[in-house]
């Protein structure tokens, strides 16, 4: 039985072809495909974490959250430890 945390096989194994449509993947492989990263908005100064879950049901959740930069340091200085 799969651990939960196993990675899906990748495209090539589960008979689909690498270029499908996730939401597509989601509805043939009857589970959840997830498509995540961290993505600068154009004209915005922060990054925003992205995560887009492909239901098996067709429906599709987006979730989009700035991510905290963290308290500004002056130039050539780091934080210490």
């Amino acid at each position: 039985m799969p651990g939960r945390h196993r990675r899906p096989p990748p495209p090539e194994q589960e008979g689909l072809p690498p270029d499908v449509d996730l939401r597509l993947r989601a509805i043939t492989l009857g589970r959840t495909v997830v498509d995540e990263g961290v993505v600068t908005l154009p004209g915005a100064a922060h990054p925003y974490a992205y995560r887009t879950l492909y239901r098996p049901d067709g429906r599709v959740d987006h979730i989009l959250e700035r991510l905290d930069p963290g308290p500004p340091h002056p130039r050539g200085s780091r934080p210490t430890e």
